[in-house]
C-alpha cells in the first residue's frame, strides 16, 4: 500500500514539471516575434555647409614697415660766429623761406655798408677820372686802374650780400622744427648743425619685400597702411601708393627695399614709428571658391559634397587657381549650392545628413 502511495505522488510531480517546462517554451517562442520585428535605423551624419556664390577674391599679404619723414634735414652753420637770435622753438611750424636764426648778422650788415660805401666812392672817382682823361691830365692808365678797383669794390659787396644771407639760413621747406641744436650767444664754428627740420605733412613707409612677392608689385599700386595696433587712427586704414621698388636686393637680407607714399595731414603719425603695410598680391572678379579642405581628391579627381533635401550628393569639380586658403572652381557648381565644408570625409554619396545649427 505504502508503495502504490509513493507511485502516485511521483507521478504527480512529473506531470507539474512537464507542464512548467512547457509553460517557459511558450514563453520563449512568444518574445521571438518580437525581436525580429524591430527595424534598423537610418544614421544622419551632421555637417557645416556654406552657400556658394560668386565673388571677387584677394590675395594679400602683410609686412612690417617703418616711418620716415618726407624731408628730414639738418641745416648747418655755412660761416662761422656768435648767435644772435634764433626765431623759432622746438615744435614750430615753419614756411619755405622763413629765417630760422641769425649768426652775427649785425656785423655784416656793417661790412655791407662799408663796402657799398666803398664803391660809391669808386664810382665817383672813375667818373672824374674819365673827364679828366678827356682833357689829357691823366692816362689811360690810371683810368683803367679805377676801374678795377671799383670792379673789386662791387665783387666785395656781392661777397658781403652772400655771406649776409648765409648769416640768416632759412627754411628750405615747409616742415616743423624738430630740435635746436645751438643757444643763442653761442659762437659756432662753420658746419656746426643749426636745428633739425622735418617735413611730416607726407610720409614714406618703408618696407623690406621679400624675392617672392617683389614681381606682384608695381609703382602707383594702392597699398593699405596701419599702425602696429588692430587699427589706425580712427579705425581707419590710411591708403598709400608705391612710390618706389628697389632693383636691387638688399646684400643680407635678400630683400627690396619698398617706399610707399601717405598723407598726414593731422601729423598723427610721426617718423619712427612701426607700421603694417599690405599689399595685394592678386585679385580674381567674381569667381566661385570653395575652401581648400572642402575639396575630396579621389585618384587624382577633385570632389565635392553639396546637399539637397537633407541628402549629401557627390559632385565632380574643375579647380583653378589658388586664393589664400580657398580655390577657384571653374566647373561643377552653381550659385545658390549648400557646400558642405565639415564633415565631408564621413560622407557618401547619397547619404543622410543634418546641417548644424538647424
Amino acid at each position: 500500500m505504502r508503495t502504490y502511495k509513493r507511485s502516485r505522488v511521483a507521478l504527480w510531480f512529473a506531470l507539474i514539471c512537464l507542464l512548467l517546462v512547457s509553460g517557459c517554451d511558450k514563453k520563449q517562442d512568444a518574445a521571438v516575434p518580437a525581436v525580429a520585428a524591430e527595424q534598423p535605423v537610418a544614421k544622419v551624419i551632421p555637417v557645416g555647409v556654406e552657400t556658394v556664390a560668386r565673388e571677387n577674391q584677394e590675395e594679400a599679404f602683410t609686412l612690417p614697415a617703418s616711418l620716415e619723414a618726407w624731408e628730414d634735414l639738418t641745416i648747418a652753420a655755412e660761416l662761422a660766429g656768435p648767435v644772435e637770435k634764433v626765431h623759432y622753438s622746438e615744435g614750430d611750424a615753419v614756411k619755405a623761406g622763413d629765417v630760422l636764426l641769425e649768426i652775427d648778422s649785425d656785423t655784416i650788415n656793417s661790412n655791407l655798408v662799408r663796402d657799398a660805401e666803398n664803391v660809391a666812392v669808386a664810382e665817383r672817382k672813375l667818373e672824374r677820372y674819365q673827364q679828366l682823361e678827356k682833357d689829357g691830365l691823366v692816362s689811360r692808365q690810371d683810368v683803367d686802374d679805377l676801374e678795377n678797383s671799383l670792379a673789386a669794390a662791387r665783387a666785395a659787396v656781392q661777397t658781403t650780400r652772400i655771406q649776409l644771407a648765409k648769416s640768416k639760413p632759412k627754411a628750405p621747406v615747409n616742415g616743423i622744427v624738430d630740435r635746436i641744436y645751438v643757444d643763442r650767444g653761442e659762437y659756432i664754428e662753420m658746419g656746426k648743425p643749426l636745428l633739425r627740420l622735418v617735413q611730416v605733412d607726407r610720409l614714406k613707409v618703408i618696407a623690406d619685400v621679400p624675392e617672392k612677392d617683389v614681381s606682384y608689385l608695381h609703382l602707383g599700386q594702392a597699398v593699405e597702411v596701419m599702425t602696429a595696433g588692430i587699427t589706425a587712427p580712427d579705425g581707419q586704414a590710411i591708403e598709400g601708393r608705391i612710390e618706389h621698388i628697389a632693383y636691387a636686393a638688399d646684400d643680407t637680407t635678400r630683400t627690396y627695399r619698398t617706399k610707399i607714399v601717405i598723407a598726414n595731414k593731422d601729423r598723427r603719425l610721426r617718423p619712427g614709428m612701426i607700421v603694417r603695410a599690405v599689399f595685394v598680391r592678386r585679385k580674381l572678379d567674381d569667381v566661385i571658391s570653395v575652401p581648400m579642405y572642402a575639396l575630396i581628391d579621389r585618384d587624382g579627381d577633385k570632389f565635392v559634397f553639396v546637399v539637397t533635401d537633407g541628402i549629401a550628393h557627390e559632385v565632380k569639380v574643375t579647380i583653378g587657381r589658388s586664393i589664400a586658403d580657398r580655390i577657384v572652381i571653374e566647373s561643377g557648381l552653381e550659385v545658390g549650392q549648400q557646400l558642405v565644408v565639415k564633415g565631408q570625409q564621413l560622407l557618401v554619396d547619397g547619404a543622410a545628413v543634418v546641417v548644424r545649427g538647424e
